[in-house]
Formats: C-alpha cells, sequence, structure tokens
C-alpha cells in the first residue's frame, strides 16, 4: 500500500466512503431480491428487515461513540470493513432465513459503525468552514454509484446469481479497507476526549456523558429536533414505497434499481443545490420549502400509474431529502464539540434509529389496514407539518 498515504486525506475518506456504499448496496439489493421480490411473505420480510436495519441504530450507538472517541476514527473503519467482510462470505452460503437475518443484523451493526466513525473523523480532516462544501462534494462523489449502482447491481443480481453480486461486495469492502489504511491517525486527540469516561463504568456515567454536547446548546437541540421529522417522512417512504411498487406494479429487481437510480440522481442534484441554497437562503427557508416540496410529492406518489412515473417523481424525493439531510446534518457538525464528536453523532445514529423503528412499525400497520396510498397521504401529512413547524 506504498503511496496510498500520499493521497490527499479528503480524497482518501471519499475512496473509502464510495467503496463501503457500494458494497452495502450490493448486499441490500441482493437480499430485496431473494427476500422481497422472489420470497413468499413480502410486508413480513420487508417488515424484518427494516427493524433489523434501525435496531443497531437504537441500542449500540452510545457504545459506538465512545468506542471510536477511544480507539481512533482511522482504526475503527478499519476493523469494521474487515468484520463486513467476513459477514458477506455467510451471506454467500445462506440456507434459512434464521442464518440470513442474524448475520443481516451483524451487517448492518457493522454499516452502522462505519458510518458513525466516518462521521466522527471528517470533522478531525476538514475544517469547520469546509464542513458542507466537502459533505457535498463528499455525497456527489458517491452518488455516481448511487446514480448507476442500483440498476447495474440489480442487472448483475437477476443475470449472473445472488452469489456473484455478495463476493463482489466482499472486494469492495477489501478496497475501502485499503483508502482507509492511509489515512492520517487521530487516537491520540480521540483518547484525551474520553479520558475521564475511565473514573466510571457501566451504563450511566456513559449515558450521562452523553448529555454534554446539548448542555448551552439550543441550536443543536433544534436541528435534532427537525432532523427527526425527516427521519419520519423517509421512514414511511423506505416501507411504503416497496409494497406499492410490487402490488402495483410486480416489476423485478432490475426495474426496482431504476426506480432507486431516480431518487439517486435526485440526490446528486441536491449536492449541486445546497452550497449555493445555504449561501443565499435563510436556514428557515431551506427546511420549510423543502418539507412542503416533499409533502406535495408524496401526495402524488401514490396516484402514478406506471413505474416509469414513479422513477421520475423519485428525482423530487433524492433531491429534497437529500438535500435537507446534508444540511441538518452539516449544521449538528458544526455546532458539536470537538471534544465530543462521537458521542454527537452516535446520538444522531440512536436518534435516527429509533425515529425510523418507530415510524416503521406504525407504517406497517397503516399498510395491513389501508395499504400503501393510505400511508404515502400520512407522509405527506407529515412533512407538510415540519414546514410549517420550520418556519418558527
Amino acid at each position: 500500500m506504498k503511496g496510498i498515504d500520499r493521497i490527499h486525506p479528503k480524497y482518501l475518506i471519499i475512496s473509502a466512503d464510495l467503496l463501503s456504499d457500494l458494497g452495502n448496496q450490493f448486499v441490500q439489493l441482493t437480499l430485496l431480491d431473494l427476500l422481497i421480490f422472489k420470497g413468499e411473505r413480502a410486508l413480513s420480510n420487508l417488515l424484518v428487515m427494516c427493524v433489523i436495519e434501525q435496531a443497531p441504530s437504537i441500542f449500540l450507538s452510545p457504545f459506538a461513540g465512545f468506542w471510536i472517541d477511544r480507539v481512533g476514527g482511522r482504526r475503527w473503519l478499519i476493523i469494521v470493513n474487515l468484520s463486513k467482510c467476513l459477514l458477506v462470505g455467510i451471506l454467500v452460503f445462506k440456507a434459512s432465513l434464521w442464518v440470513i437475518f442474524p448475520a443481516y443484523l451483524c451487517f448492518m451493526i457493522g454499516s452502522l459503525f462505519f458510518h458513525i466513525g466516518r462521521l466522527s473523523l471528517t470533522p478531525m480532516l476538514i475544517p469547520k468552514d469546509e464542513l458542507i462544501s466537502f459533505n457535498s462534494l463528499n455525497e456527489r462523489v458517491s452518488l455516481v454509484g448511487r446514480i448507476f449502482g442500483p440498476w447495474l447491481i440489480g442487472w448483475i443480481v437477476l443475470k449472473t446469481g445472488q452469489g456473484v453480486a455478495l463476493g463482489l461486495a466482499g472486494l469492495l469492502f477489501t478496497l475501502s479497507v485499503c483508502a482507509i489504511y492511509g489515512l492520517p491517525k487521530f487516537g491520540q486527540i480521540a483518547e484525551q476526549s474520553t479520558h475521564c469516561l475511565r473514573r466510571g463504568k457501566g451504563l450511566r456515567p456513559l449515558l450521562f456523558k452523553y448529555r454534554e454536547p446539548f448542555t448551552d446548546n439550543h441550536d443543536l437541540k433544534a436541528y435534532f429536533m427537525i432532523f427527526g421529522f425527516v427521519l419520519l417522512g423517509g421512514g414511511v417512504l423506505n416501507l411504503g414505497l416497496p409494497i406499492f411498487f410490487k402490488i402495483h406494479f410486480g416489476r423485478n429487481i432490475a426495474d426496482w434499481g431504476l426506480i432507486m437510480s431516480g431518487f439517486q440522481a435526485g440526490s446528486c442534484l441536491a449536492t449541486f443545490l445546497l452550497p449555493r441554497c445555504s449561501s443565499t437562503f435563510r436556514q428557515q427557508t431551506i427546511l420549510s420549502f423543502t418539507f412542503l416540496i416533499l409533502g406535495g410529492a408524496m401526495a402524488i406518489l401514490g396516484q402514478l400509474t406506471t413505474y416509469i412515473q414513479v422513477a421520475l417523481l423519485m428525482i423530487l424525493f433524492g433531491c429534497g431529502f437529500t438535500l435537507i439531510h446534508i444540511f441538518l446534518e452539516s449544521l449538528i457538525q458544526q455546532n458539536s464539540p470537538r471534544t465530543h464528536i462521537g458521542k454527537t453523532i452516535s446520538l444522531l445514529s440512536t436518534y435516527r434509529g429509533a425515529c425510523y423503528l418507530g415510524t416503521i412499525l406504525s407504517s406497517a400497520l397503516v399498510l395491513k389496514i389501508w395499504g400503501p396510498q393510505s400511508l404515502l397521504l400520512t407522509g405527506s401529512f407529515i412533512m407538510v407539518s415540519a414546514s410549517l413547524l420550520a418556519k418558527r
């Protein structure tokens, strides 16, 4: 790996994030094909997958933030990606749901730890006044893979089989490790931020430390509250759209990949719009207008009649959700004390998981009783309510 450490750290972290994200897409789309589009009990399997995806965020994020602050983000990311390679190997030899779901749970724990580690390491590599532009650039690069990735990965799964797709995922995680290896080491700096925790052991002192980033920081509290509405709307879309797609269109995994590519194309557009919007408009204007657009789009979604129309509307969803997500995430990073950045980001992950999980469970009930169109209308109401709240 000689020569990797000569590359600028921002390009290494962008490359590592891109490779890891592509690996995640291979795993998730392969399991969607196996359990949703080709499997029986699609709603039950999708619900279990959604719960598995959010449970680690709720229960393990506080500990992840503590461990990241002590171990250091660089070493942490290497360990996590190597662990995900091993889990992909287990999924290749899938035998039953009793093997797939536990392995997927461990995989999502690894994905959570990578996400928290990457977000915690970024402020140590990038100056605060460059975070919004860097996060937009990072998202723009990763979205190149996400735009073409879902359709291409769906085609690979359809033509070559699920085993080949999972093997490619393992290769991508390995390449991500190579990129992370060249990053600067911040272990000693991070160690100083949690040295005081050594005096107290157990869960209670750990959780008490998570109050420190919010002490007299009212902006951080407000950003977390608004972020909750983004997560509620995203949870409705994540559960309602796949079921709506299967019931009304009954297409294959490659067509679903086209839907996801539309979303990612909109996300790419958001990375170009956000730097201009953040320097031109007030925070309240950006938040309120974006929520209002998402509410209208969600009301229209359930009335569409072709999957091409859905793919086109997904461009708007991708733009809106990505813009508001990066914007709020950057504001949270900017307002978090450096000595508590790991705790703040891991708490954000816990908050994200709790909101998603609560939305998914309640959305499943709405789906069972009234169907996907009613669920999407509920999501529209949530987005419009958030738009009104963001004006204050």
